[in-house]
């Protein structure tokens, strides 16, 4: 009886999850993860394994692939004026949390605590490893160091975000009030979009800063 109730259950998540998928798609491991190329279109290139942890930086979106258990996990960076691919970057693992940015230079996370930092051009300039379960990471802008920690904060390396130099090691649970304190670059900026049309589809980004950032989160309307 009990092994009926969980197939039920199992039954009625599967009906859920197909119902509302309003585009029908159908994941198929056999089919090679889609892979965008600088000059590409991205939105409606790329099937619905999609491009995850999308943040906004000095108008370009960074975000990533997660391809879980392959090789095709990327990260990329896309042109919301055009919708076009500006680079993609190949990255060892899949992230959890978005990229972290500072002055030029992009701050990639993976999972397990892969860490790389790339220029403009999506090239890398230095990578680390995080000696612990990954749990996050945070940017303390005005000492250009880059925060990772555990879950629960008991252990917290500072690398340099120049150099890639591992600064410090701690144990120490207290350090989460370090990210409240840490200054960020203010630049006010306004709410804003940007727009363009694509296959007779005309596809409108619209972002909103968050505060004292120059981050922004986005959203993706597709108008016919």
């Amino acid at each position: 009886m009990k092994r009926l109730s969980l197939l039920v259950v199992y039954v009625l998540i599967f009906l859920i999850s197909c119902h509302k998928n309003a585009s029908n798609f159908e994941y198929d491991p056999t089919v090679p993860y889609p892979l965008l190329n600088p000059g590409d279109f991205w939105p409606d290139t790329f099937d619905q394994r999609g491009l995850q942890n999308a943040i906004i930086y000095r108008d370009r979106i960074y975000c990533n692939t997660i391809d879980v258990g392959g090789d095709a996990n990327f990260l990329y960076c896309l042109n919301p004026r055009n919708g076009l691919v500006v680079w993609r970057t190949h990255v060892g693992a899949f992230a959890s949390q978005p990229a972290s940015f500072q002055d030029s230079r992009v701050i990639y996370c993976s999972y397990l605590g892969d860490i790389a930092t790339f220029n403009n051009d999506g090239k890398m300039i230095w990578k680390a490893k995080f000696d612990y379960p990954y749990g996050g990471h945070s940017v303390d802008t005005t000492n250009a160091t880059l925060l990772v920690k555990t879950v629960y904060w008991q252990y917290v390396s500072t690398y340099d975000i120049e150099s890639g130099k591992l600064i410090s090691k701690t144990k120490n649970d207290s350090l989460q009030q370090l990210i409240y304190n840490a200054k960020v670059n203010h630049c006010h900026m306004k709410n804003h979009q940007y727009r363009f049309i694509r296959s007779n589809k005309t596809y409108t980004v619209k972002c909103e800063p968050l505060k004292s950032s120059e981050v922004c989160e986005y959203e993706i309307e597709i108008t016919k």
